[in-house]
């Protein structure tokens, strides 16, 4: 590792790798040093004239990766999961594995770095997610044979979504959740449900849909507005 000092007192470190490369080629990382990668041909002296040209950009990034980095750890410490917070435990193993169970999520894996076990967990949220979902689709599905309606055939899709915590394509018999639900509690994502399985008879949000919904789910409001408060 190199490092050049810059007019103004900083000190800015690289890594200087040679190879047959036509262009320059700069990567901030993580660890605050920048990796550079230049032809042999390339004086050490033109390159680090390019670094302290770019030194600015070079702290900028280092900035913003020192803020995900941040981030990342934030979210590996606890998860939320149907409305509970868990602790994330870390395991040394060399299974690449996250299971949830209802007191912790636990992470197993070699690499503990933020980034890995942040993988690994919203890995295993999808697939728990999906169980859930199922378990609820089926759920509202009895609900409405309950009621004498039959609920249509529906296929059921994971997502996503920034805008929404559901959508309902009535025509091709489609219904969409939204991943971010995971964090909420079961009643909660089975209102959604309730909400995108009344499209399936009222098409918009008329006062037929939602006393439809009213009489397929009563708790409606009562779970489905927590969603409006984050």
């Amino acid at each position: 590792m190199k490092k050049i000092i810059l007019p103004d007192g900083r000190e800015l470190c690289y890594i200087l790798v040679r190879k047959r490369v036509k262009n320059i080629n700069f990567r901030a990382k993580e660890d605050g040093t920048v990796l550079v990668s230049a032809s042999p041909k390339v004086s050490v002296k033109y390159i680090e004239k390019c670094l302290a040209e770019r030194a600015d950009f070079f702290f900028g990034a280092f900035e913003k990766l020192n803020k995900q980095k941040q981030v990342f750890e934030i979210n590996t410490k606890s998860i939320r999961w149907l409305g509970k917070e868990l602790p994330v435990k870390i395991i040394e193993n060399l299974r690449e594995t996250a299971v949830i169970d209802e007191d912790e999520c636990r992470v197993f894996t070699k690499d503990n770095s933020a980034e890995n076990v942040l993988r690994l967990i919203e890995k295993v949220k999808i697939e728990r997610f999906k169980t859930v979902c199922a378990e609820l689709n089926e759920k509202v599905r009895n609900a409405l044979r309950s009621k004498g309606f039959e609920p249509p055939p529906a296929v059921i899709t994971i997502k996503d979504m920034k805008s929404r915590w559901g959508s309902c394509s009535y025509t091709r018999g489609h219904i969409s959740v939204n991943i971010r639900l995971a964090a909420y509690p079961r009643e909660t994502v089975y209102s959604v449900f309730c909400h995108e399985y009344a499209h399936f008879w009222h098409h918009d949000h008329s006062k037929n849909f939602y006393r439809f919904l009213l009489e397929l789910y009563p708790d409606y409001y009562k779970y489905n507005n927590v969603l409006k408060s984050g």
